[in-house]
């Protein structure tokens, strides 16, 4: 099925905004994005940073260099105002000023709309494989792992870099992961090559924030894992 990005996205002259139903049913159903960050109720509650990536590029259109550097959580119901058009470089905020994001852009641009469909479709797939099929093999490499009582991981950016802009049958595969660590706190670099049916058109890089970061303990994060997979099949059985 192909992603329609719109139905996740409620958008104004001014700009957009997201339900809590509406990221929800986002993280779970498109992203296989299962935090209870994203639960509808949730204290916590904060829009996927890849629903904004998602919208954005809806909206505005493939850059040759594109990078979204997030600044804060969105809430649910904020507007976030956008302009019309993008400059090479745009600070994007809501209506109480706080500064969201920062948006880079440069190069030729496309607004076909498979192509970004499909780019996005495959981005976001390959975005929810990052917990646990890949962070979970970083900190076991690097022997530390994140707080199990309050397992926190935030998207700080995401960039791409793209040689063409057309093709389809696209898929982005992982090209390299990376973990630095700095005492309690850690930043995780996942570098991915995008392919049109298996010629390399593009590259890009997702990088995350870890917190509460500590010596890494098997048992800990067997049981970190399998609470993950208990609220991936809760959701499952209650589609």
């Amino acid at each position: 099925m192909t992603l329609d990005i719109t139905q996740f996205v409620t958008t104004t002259d001014k700009g957009m905004q997201f339900s809590q139903e509406q990221a929800s049913r986002f993280a779970k159903s498109v992203a296989g994005d299962f935090n209870p960050i994203h639960d509808v109720g949730g204290k916590r509650f904060c829009v996927p940073g890849d629903l904004l990536f998602g919208a954005l590029l809806d909206r505005y259109g493939v850059y040759e260099n594109l990078t979204v550097d997030l600044m804060s959580l969105v809430n649910a119901d904020v507007l976030v105002l956008l302009p019309e058009s993008l400059q090479a470089e745009n600070h994007i905020h809501d209506e109480s000023d706080r500064h969201l994001l920062s948006m880079s852009v440069s190069g030729d641009k496309t607004n076909d709309k498979q192509f970004v469909t499909n780019l996005v479709e495959q981005y976001v797939q390959f975005s929810g494989k990052t917990f646990p099929d890949i962070l979970v093999g970083l900190m076991h490499e690097n022997n530390t792992m994140i707080n199990p009582a309050r397992p926190l991981v935030i998207y700080k950016d995401m960039s791409l870099q793209l040689e063409r802009l057309h093709g389809d049958e696209l898929s982005l595969s992982l090209d390299k992961a990376t973990l630095d660590v700095d005492g309690k706190k850690g930043k995780a670099c996942l570098r991915f090559v995008i392919r049109s049916h298996g010629e390399i058109i593009g590259r890009g890089e997702k990088n995350m924030l870890l917190s509460g970061l500590r010596e890494y303990d098997a048992a800990a994060m067997d049981d970190i894992v399998a609470q993950y997979a208990q609220w991936k099949a809760a959701y499952k059985a209650d589609s």
